[in-house]
């Protein structure tokens, strides 16, 4: 067949009624307009049409297809199918149009010229594709990945990123210089204890309690983000006088003391509050959440009940503790650590029992460098384990050196931190100590925090490893923590420690001096041999004695002693 024969054939198909008819049961939607008619009107329209935009033929005939626009049409979309008619070309578009009876659909519309032998454009042709259901579903997967990326997936407050960048964005405004601005960080007191109590389930329904307390007890669209496990960050802004952040701050604080109501047990949870003020403080997103985190920090650590206020002072605290942190391994591999020792008495007898292990550091630098300044660092970097097995094996191998001396055999105390010893290798690591030191367990005494007894599941069975083999244990600054006293009966522990704030004003204070008896009494009641630390005067000394305290420690018999002082001490005691 020739081509011009072939070519006839298909037109005189094209033209004929069965394809015409055929065309119009399609299922997806077909307009023809007319450009040069005026205002390019619809000249055909397909029953697919009619599907998808709910109106019939003859009303929509001979009109501009823009009564299928709205509100939601996007104008950037209708400028793409006005410059493809403009320039006669083809071209694709997913618009969203309205039916007759007002809702949306979104059509994925197609325009295609058609043109006659010479080249011009005699009609247009558009194909309608209902993709409302794929539109939509990709809007859903859309609006998820950014709910991801904005917000925190268990609270649903603003993640740190997104709360950055609205700090970032009111900064920029021409006016926020003139106004105050304010950063409050929000740590709930004990969060870790609950979730050990209790479970990280309880724990995460708390953290959405809390979430849910912040919202309702500041302004609807106040910017409030949870950073990472119970630290939550609220920002203040447009603020005209600066006493209304203290207001705010106030009634937050005690809007999250209140008892929360989590899968019906009570739980009190309170907070540390630390503020940091715009402009006065920094204009840097970053610098102000960290003051606040500072100033948050120095409000855990005093106990304050209400918000601390950033101040430069605390920033002279933390240069100090990261020199700390810095010096503190350089320190231990140049032996810039020594032990010294505080003897432990007998107060029926007055004999020598024992001796506590202190550690002292000698900053070549700065010099004597308190323990109070260098061990919290030391626990909050984790360098304490590294550190606390030094000390351990120091004052092992020392006790045993005095003890091949022919000196007398004594118990050695050492303290160990939390952090020490909730680490998996702890019990491995005592026994390592004493096998490479050749002490016996009984001259090994370790004296754990008040803090751990709070989870007994946690720490019994180390405990009881440790006391089968020997080792004497006894609870360390009693009084100061917040100790259960049946777990304190439940416990494998031998000696009780009073904490020296209970010494300190005995025998004056009467009220000092009843609790002090009353803690000496629990103490024997259990079985346990009673130590009082920090006894300074002869009357603490009559008193503790006269009311069944076994041992004291303090001033009153001996500071501690560095190493040939105590030998010397050792020394007179055998003789």
């Amino acid at each position: 067949m020739k081509k011009a024969d072939y070519q006839t054939r298909i037109e005189s198909i094209i033209n004929s009624s069965a394809l015409l008819h055929s065309i119009d049961l399609m299922g997806v939607g077909i307009a023809v307009t007319d450009p040069n008619l005026k205002d390019n009107p619809l000249v055909y329209v397909n029953q697919g049409f009619e599907k998808n935009t709910g109106y019939k033929r003859e009303e929509v005939l001979m009109r501009n297809c823009r009564f299928l626009q709205g509100e939601e049409t996007d104008k950037n979309h209708l400028g793409i199918i006005r410059r493809a008619i403009i320039e006669g070309r083809p071209d694709t578009v997913t618009i969203k149009n309205y039916r007759k009876d007002g809702s949306t659909f979104w059509n994925q519309f197609i325009i295609s010229p058609v043109v006659n032998r010479e080249g011009e454009v005699i009609y247009f042709i558009g194909l309608q594709f209902d993709v409302t259901k794929e539109v939509e579903e990709r809007n859903a997967s859309k609006q998820k990945i950014q709910q991801l990326s904005y917000f925190d997936p268990l609270t649903e407050l603003l993640n740190m990123n997104h709360f950055k960048d609205i700090m970032k964005s009111k900064f920029e405004e021409p006016d926020s210089k003139d106004k105050t601005a304010a950063v409050l960080r929000v740590n709930l007191n004990r969060f870790r204890y609950i979730n050990e109590s209790y479970g990280e389930t309880m724990g995460n329904e708390l953290l959405r309690k809390v979430a849910e307390r912040l919202k309702n007890s500041l302004d609807e669209g106040t910017p409030i983000c949870r950073s990472f496990a119970d630290d939550f960050i609220i920002f203040l802004s447009d603020i005209s006088d600066p006493l209304k952040i203290h207001e705010i701050a106030n009634s937050l604080s005690n809007a999250l003391k209140k008892p929360y109501s989590v899968f019906d047990e009570e739980i009190v949870a309170g907070c540390g509050m630390g503020i940091s003020l715009y402009p006065d403080d920094s204009q840097d997103v970053t610098k102000l959440l960290k003051h606040a985190e500072l100033a948050m920090k120095e409000a855990k650590a005093e106990s304050l009940n209400g918000p601390h206020y950033f101040d430069y002072y605390l920033m002279d605290r933390l240069h100090e503790k990261i020199n700390i942190e810095k010096k503190l391994p350089r320190a231990l591999s140049e032996g810039q650590f020594e032990l010294h020792y505080q003897p432990k008495i007998d107060t029926s007898t007055f004999a020598l029992i024992g001796f506590e292990a202190l550690i002292r550091w000698n900053d070549p630098e700065q010099g004597l460098v308190p323990p109070n300044n260098f061990i919290p660092v030391a626990e909050d970097t984790g360098f304490i384990v590294q550190l606390g097995e030094w000390v351990m094996s120091e004052a092992c191998r020392t006790n045993k050196k005095w003890q091949d001396a022919g000196l007398p055999k004594l118990p050695v105390s050492v303290n160990v931190s939390a952090v020490q010893f909730k680490h998996p290798q702890f019990v491995h690591m005592v026994q390592n100590v004493l096998e490479q030191t050749g002490l016996a367990p009984e001259y090994l005494e370790l004296e754990v925090t008040e803090s751990l007894l709070n989870t007994p599941l946690f720490i019994m069975e180390k405990l009881d490893t440790l006391q089968k083999k020997g080792i004497t244990l006894s609870i360390d600054d009693f009084g100061t923590g917040y100790s259960s006293i049946y777990y304190l009966k439940e416990l494998p522990l031998q000696v009780l420690k009073i904490d020296r704030t209970f010494i300190r004003e005995t025998p004056n204070s009467l009220r000092d001096s009843s609790l002090l008896v009353s803690i000496i009494q629990l103490g024997k009641s259990l079985g346990m041999t009673v130590l009082a630390e920090g006894v300074e005067t002869e009357d603490q000394f009559n008193f503790l004695r006269d009311n069944g305290c076994d041992q004291i420690q303090g001033y009153y018999y001996s500071r501690p002693l560095n190493e040939a002082s105590l030998k010397q001490l050792l020394l007179s005691n055998r003789e």
